[in-house]
């Protein structure tokens, strides 16, 4: 049992830095006021760079990483910057990202929760 929920809190934190990341790069590429096509292109390997580097560290399945940053890139994190006034303060983004790594990690938890309950009859 604490297996799954310390994938479910490095997911978290996984969504914290992808949100992290991805907040610091657009600020630096949008220092011109304009958000150009290959700019944003640069910031779709955010998450799977995230991804990569973090199940470096802790030692994880790497497939999963991947699939939880995009997904949180995706949902909470690009619609909430897109549909931002720009006024937001930043702890904003990382609250996004900690749920959305959250929120997508619960579907590989049960996953695996039900796959050892049934291996187990």
């Amino acid at each position: 049992m604490m297996k799954h929920f310390n994938f479910f809190l490095f997911s978290s934190l996984l969504g914290a830095f992808v949100s992290i990341f991805f907040t610091i790069s657009h600020d630096i590429l949008t220092q011109d006021n304009l958000f150009e096509f290959w700019e944003f292109v640069l910031t779709l390997f955010i998450p799977s760079l995230s991804a990569i580097i973090f199940s470096k560290i802790l030692k994880l399945k790497l497939i999963k990483f991947i699939a939880i940053s995009n997904l949180t890139f995706v949902v909470p994190i690009l619609g909430a910057s897109f549909g931002a006034s720009g006024s937001e303060p930043f702890i904003t983004y990382i609250l996004l990202g900690l749920v959305g790594g959250a929120f997508w990690s619960l579907p590989f938890t049960i996953y695996t929760i039900v796959r050892n309950q049934l291996s187990k009859h």
